[in-house]
């Protein structure tokens, strides 16, 4: 019985750990890729793989985010297929730029009510000193 509980609780324990989100990069869809999103910012794009999203670019995606600070926000503006990858492209803005931003956004991509994949990514804004 000890041993048919640990093998439930190992493999338990992988499955939870294989279900977490994916890393993800930033792209201004010319090629260049970034580590992260940057504040005040409308011209980057998260990419995600089509396979992540069963091969597929529905056209009611959207985006759920969390892990940021109050009064940061990311908001979707466009969808893009290049390739075999989806760019999302983003509006990153906060309320307050005498606050340092540097967390990392947790975003569930989403077609209705289903979510399709899960992606994290490194959003960062300096302090505005004149603020």
């Amino acid at each position: 019985m000890k041993k048919l509980l640990l093998t439930a609780i190992t493999l338990l324990s992988f499955t939870v750990s294989t279900a977490s989100a994916t890393r993800a990069y930033a792209t201004d869809g010319n090629g260049m890729q970034y580590e992260g999103l940057y504040t005040e910012s409308s011209w980057l794009a998260i990419e995600v793989p089509l396979t992540a999203m069963n091969g597929t670019l529905p056209d009611d995606l959207t985006i759920a985010v969390s892990g940021l600070r109050d009064g940061t926000t990311i908001t979707l503006d466009s969808v893009e297929r290049q390739g075999d990858t989806a760019l999302l492209y983003v509006t990153v803005a906060r309320d307050d730029t005498s606050v340092l931003v540097n967390e990392v956004a947790s975003i569930a991509v989403k077609s209705g009510e289903q979510v399709l994949t899960t992606v994290n990514i490194p959003v960062y804004g300096g302090v505005d000193m004149g603020n």
